[in-house]
């Protein structure tokens, strides 16, 4: 696909995968680029951090599993798993809350240049002591803001209900039951396997690759539910078909429950967001210009993204690096939803020999 290329030519990325699936059949998986300037051709093998997609593919499904098995409650209050998360209208956020964005808790703190001072050791203890000083901006359900610590508190909940790390329990939940080889966090990631780089990090003093760029989910060990998985477009779509599919039709044998995954793919409380996934907006949306109804997606700040609609059965995930060498390069706003209207109209033309079914709607 002829955009991938223009894209590492207008220097909106270094490198990159773009896989297009319709009703999980992989229909294309063009690479561009390289893995850090002047350095090898990305290929389909290619490993991404992929950044804030750890919080649909890991602290949702995680979530997911854990209240299908019974072991935690949506509209459960987190003082409830975590008695420690009280005062300050703190016992009125729920896990709800958490998923959608809406517990008033901060966006972002650099809860790393506390914890890199501590012995590593320490560091879980020292967490959850910088978490319970983290004051809410808002009641609760008040209004959404997208919020790292909010899902810092998830892992938390998560850890205390299944009584091990999210790194184990991903494998034990997602992974493993899924037979996906291709997405884990970091202190997983294979000796010699190809990874992409990512920013020339000021206080690391070194250029990131194969270690998670976010300064907050390195500082916790390189596994936590708002940053820390890497992986490839093509077990990515893998992940996230198995749930748009299991949103459609059920999957005999999945972790997961049908019931479940419609909550969570649901808008929640009128908040314009699912839980733990994002939804197209009626404007300026990061899918483009035809994703219907009942999608939900999600994007990373190193250059990631995934969109699925369960009702055209279509998967577009696309992983950049646009944050090599620099974070100041923002291009990829504008290129996410080029891409997404050009791969959606190219199924609208059978150009993907799948015909012109998945082009029915509104937005066609």
């Amino acid at each position: 696909m002829q955009k991938m290329a223009d894209g590492v030519a207008s220097r909106v990325f270094p490198g990159g995968q773009l896989l297009v699936m319709v009703d999980g059949e992989v229909v294309a998986e063009p690479c561009a680029g390289t893995l850090w300037t002047g350095g090898p051709e990305v290929t389909p093998d290619t490993l991404f951090d992929l950044a804030s997609l750890t919080k649909p593919l890991a602290g949702a499904t995680l979530a997911m599993a854990l209240v299908a098995e019974g072991l935690l409650e949506i509209e459960a209050p987190v003082s409830r798993y975590l008695p420690w998360f009280t005062g300050g209208g703190r016992e009125s956020v729920t896990l709800r809350h958490l998923l959608d964005h809406s517990s008033g808790l901060p966006a972002w703190m650099p809860l790393y240049e506390t914890l890199v001072t501590m012995p590593v050791a320490e560091r879980a203890k020292g967490l959850r002591a910088l978490l319970q000083g983290c004051s809410l901006e808002a009641p609760a359900g008040e209004r959404v803001c997208y919020s790292d610590i909010g899902f810092m508190v998830l892992r938390e909940v998560v850890e205390a209900v299944a009584g091990t790390d999210v790194r184990h329990l991903f494998e034990a939940k997602v992974r493993g039951p899924l037979g996906l080889r291709d997405v884990m966090y970091a202190p997983d990631l294979p000796e010699g396997r190809a990874v992409a780089a990512t920013e020339a990090c000021p206080w690391r003093h070194k250029t990131l690759c194969g270690e998670v760029h976010d300064d907050n989910a390195w500082a916790m060990g390189g596994a936590a539910l708002h940053a820390g998985l890497f992986g490839t477009s093509r077990e990515v779509g893998r992940l996230v078909w198995h749930l748009a599919s299991h949103h459609r039709d059920g999957v005999a044998g999945s972790p997961f429950s049908r019931d479940v995954v419609t909550a969570f793919f649901r808008e929640s409380r009128g908040r314009g967001r699912g839980l733990g996934f994002d939804l197209p907006s009626a404007r300026g949306s990061a899918s483009g210009r035809y994703f219907s109804t009942g999608s939900v997606g999600h994007l990373g700040f190193t250059g990631t993204s995934f969109w699925v609609d369960p009702t055209r059965g279509v998967v577009v995930v696309l992983l950049t690096n646009r944050v090599h060498p620099s974070r100041e390069n923002t291009a990829i706003r504008v290129f996410r939803p080029e891409v997404h209207d050009i791969v959606m109209e190219m199924v609208c033309r059978g150009a993907f020999a799948t015909g012109a079914p998945h082009c029915s709607g509104p937005a066609f």
